[in-house]
């Protein structure tokens, strides 16, 4: 789809009138009519369905001239948009040029999970009694389940609970002795991407429905058999809680099987906000393939690629040249437009569906993995103001938000940089630019 819409709006150097809807937090800066400064910062809350601001929109020309003096030594690709909330575009350059897109890909993957399978919706891990001695675990797709019980709000589900409730009910029903079988098979397809390089493989978690520790072992390499790692690790649970489990292996249950216990995991809503400030890979990975299985479809990479691609699309965010292959970036041949994330964030602003998306973008200078950014003199400005899903792969890196200008103005952007020196020298041009959006003024 040809993103031409965005190309209409109003008047962009005379005052104008922004409202944002459904937004948690928003800083905001108002500035009246006389020029004076009344409000620095404001909180719109949940129950805010419209703020009328008035503010001075930036002067196109300049801004993108502002824009244009940023160096870019050493980034062979660019692209960024900026708009403003109802899509009036006030800078462009290369905004409908497919990119790679890194993991500001979890933006998209976000809200497609958050508005597939809504914000309340938790994934259990289950022990069932499948006769005959045999105990199975089955896995729910819980990202987060841990071996240790955790007191992390995102991390309520471990093996530790979920073993302390299996035996007490094997042993209220007098069995001591079991083979205990793990059913991960509510995903399907391969466990590691083909479209990921193969010299991941050491360190980069397999995604499974059922794995603990987000994928990872001890020694911070990757489990081969997320499943089979969490199966045996919750044998060792059940033996020290006086159960004897004479051997661990694949298996199944019936659907009449009788549950003996199970762990829930943390609402979507949490998942998707831990998942974007850290940029979880492994969380975002299950929760398209979440949102595949609502679906209907297979929990594989091809299938949840494909429901993500039809989300896009029936949200008029498809674009020519755009290619999908996994939910979390880590495909370098994934492709994106900085239109399409834009108007992913416009989306996201808009409507109050998307709010864990927003609550969950890393904040400059402040929290996730925007916490150590905009650290020099040229990019402060960004600091504090700029919430955004940062990306990067080698060679490149983007970052897909909004922010407040200097007049008060609320500005959505989207930045990528590819085929670069290094992902550092993208950083530096990225968080320029949007601290020059920040600055604005621009008039």
């Amino acid at each position: 789809m040809a993103l031409t819409r965005l190309l209409t709006g109003p008047d962009p150097n005379v005052r104008a009138t922004r409202w944002i809807a459904g937004l948690l937090t928003v800083p905001l800066a108002v500035v009246v009519l006389s020029g004076q400064t009344v409000v620095r910062s404001a909180a719109l809350t949940p129950t805010d369905t419209s703020i009328a601001v008035p503010v001075t929109l930036p002067d196109p020309a300049i801004l993108t001239a502002r824009l244009k003096a940023v160096s870019t030594r050493g980034i062979k690709q660019k692209s960024i948009i900026v708009t403003t909330t109802d899509g009036h575009v006030l800078a462009n350059r290369g905004a409908d040029t497919p990119l790679t897109p890194a993991s500001t890909m979890k933006v998209l993957t976000t809200m497609a999970a958050v508005d597939i399978l809504g914000p309340d919706r938790t994934f259990a891990t289950r022990t069932v009694d499948a006769g005959d001695g045999r105990v199975v675990v089955i896995g729910g797709g819980d990202p987060f389940l841990t071996d240790k019980a955790s007191t992390r709000s995102y991390k309520p589900a471990s093996l530790a609970t979920l073993a302390v409730g299996t035996a007490s009910a094997l042993k209220a029903a007098g069995h001591t002795t079991i083979s205990l079988r793990y059913d991960a098979s509510l995903f399907s397809g391969p466990l590691f991407s083909p479209k990921w390089k193969s010299k991941w493989r050491t360190y980069e978690a397999r995604v499974a429905a059922l794995e603990i520790n987000s994928g990872k072992l001890g020694n911070g390499k990757a489990s081969t058999n997320p499943a089979k790692t969490a199966a045996n690790a919750l044998a060792k649970r059940l033996r020290a809680a006086g159960i004897t489990v004479t051997s661990v292996a694949a298996g199944k249950a019936t659907s009449a099987s009788p549950e003996l216990s199970r762990v829930t995991s943390a609402t979507v809503s949490t998942i998707v906000q831990r998942t974007l400030l850290v940029s979880d890979n492994v969380a975002a990975e299950t929760l398209l393939r979440q949102s595949a299985v609502a679906r209907g479809m297979a929990g594989s990479f091809t299938a949840a690629s494909e429901n993500l691609h039809d989300w896009l699309a029936a949200h008029s965010l498809w674009a020519p040249g755009q290619k999908i292959y996994d939910g979390s970036g880590l495909a370098p041949a994934s492709k994106l437009t900085t239109a399409t994330l834009a108007g992913a964030i416009r989306l996201a602003l808009a409507d109050a569906t998307f709010a864990p998306v927003i609550a969950g973008l890393p904040i400059a200078g402040e929290t996730g993995t925007l916490k150590d950014r905009f650290d020099d003199k040229s990019e402060r400005a960004g600091r504090h103001t700029v919430h955004a899903k940062t990306g990067t792969l080698s060679g490149l890196a983007g970052l897909a938000g909004y922010l407040t200008t200097a007049d008060g103005a609320v500005l959505v952007f989207a930045e990528l940089g590819d085929k670069a020196t290094s992902s550092y020298r993208v950083y530096n041009w990225l968080d320029r630019e949007a601290a020059v959006v920040a600055r604005c003024g621009c008039r």
